[in-house]
């Protein structure tokens, strides 16, 4: 048996996985970003002893820990160069919890870890070359090429969400201008549309949301769209452009066979995908995207569990 964890900026997942891909438990708890990294290190191994206890005479075939997180990572010695979510530099996660749990234990890039799990268990590994992209709040990006995780040389590569698709564009949380998140990230286009309204536009989004703009989110502006609204239609066909300018060029780049799409924009959007798909097929070189699949991923949570309890065997 192995443990997989997913720790994000909002909350840490954590589950017992058996050997053929079963989540069997699960835990899950806020973090606590705020009170610093050793508060949240010490999450992490309250949830690894919880699932130990859980395990009960099956304990001790707990032979590997996968940790997931938001962040450059340094594969040689899983060190988190830097996770912006939570506010991490130089973090030695790897050392710490095998050293408080005496278990080996692996980190990995979260969109990889959950790319990895979509395509292995969701997936079963049927495609050789894969792009994972996850859109929320930001987005993120995970390859698997010729059947193997790509990490680049250093292994911090496969950032998509920071390709640049305008060079004069809106600014992103990078510090780059036009960057694919800041154009088709969820919070980036949430606040496009708040601004708007914080001016004073009302129309038919005003109606949908009751008026209660703090809890705004991506779907209520591709519901408004589809209804007519002129601020959510001039928002939501550039973001439906750019997205679609993102896959062409990954098509062309790439030529994969499939891309996975996740995340909660992907969750909560209707004709997203497929309307950015026309898209792409419209600008791209038709050989590139010959055969090439788009499908919504399988797993919901459960990927990045998998992936990070399984990834260390690549």
């Amino acid at each position: 048996m192995r443990i997989g964890i997913d720790v994000g900026g909002t909350k840490i997942a954590a589950g017992l996985v058996s050997e053929s891909g079963r989540v069997i438990t699960r835990k899950k708890v806020k973090t606590e970003v705020r009170k610093g990294y050793p508060s949240v290190r010490d999450q992490i191994h309250r949830l690894v002893r919880a699932l130990f206890s859980e395990a009960g005479n099956r304990a001790g075939n707990i032979e590997r820990i996968g940790i997931a997180c938001a962040g450059q990572i340094d594969q040689r010695t899983h060190t988190i160069l830097f996770s912006p979510n939570l506010n991490w530099s130089n973090v030695p996660l790897k050392h710490d919890i095998e050293a408080a749990t005496g278990i080996e234990t692996f980190v990995e890039n979260d969109v990889n870890a959950g790319t990895y799990g979509e395509w292995k268990f969701g997936f079963h590994g049927e495609s050789s070359n894969v792009v994972g992209i996850f859109i929320g709040t930001g987005i993120g990006g995970g390859l698997i090429l010729n059947g193997r995780l790509f990490r680049g040389s250093l292994g911090v590569g496969g950032e998509l969400g920071h390709i640049t698709l305008n060079p004069h564009g809106y600014l992103c949380n990078c510090g780059n201008r036009g960057c694919f998140e800041a154009y088709c990230g969820g919070s980036y286009i949430v606040s496009r549309v708040k601004e708007r309204l914080a001016r004073g536009y009302r129309g038919k989004l005003w109606d949908i949301v009751e008026g209660r703009v703090d809890g705004l989110h991506t779907g209520h502006i591709e519901e408004a769209y589809l209804s007519g609204d002129d601020l959510c239609t001039e928002v939501w066909r550039e973001v439906v452009e750019y997205l679609g300018a993102a896959l062409q060029s990954i098509a062309n780049l790439l030529n994969p066979e499939l891309i996975i799409f996740s995340g909660g924009v992907v969750a909560g959007a209707k004709r997203l995908i497929d309307d950015a798909r026309l898209v792409m097929e419209r600008r791209a070189m038709q050989a590139s995207i010959a055969g090439l699949k788009i499908e919504r991923a399988r797993l919901g949570d459960d990927a990045t569990l998998l992936g990070a309890a399984f990834v260390m065997d690549e």
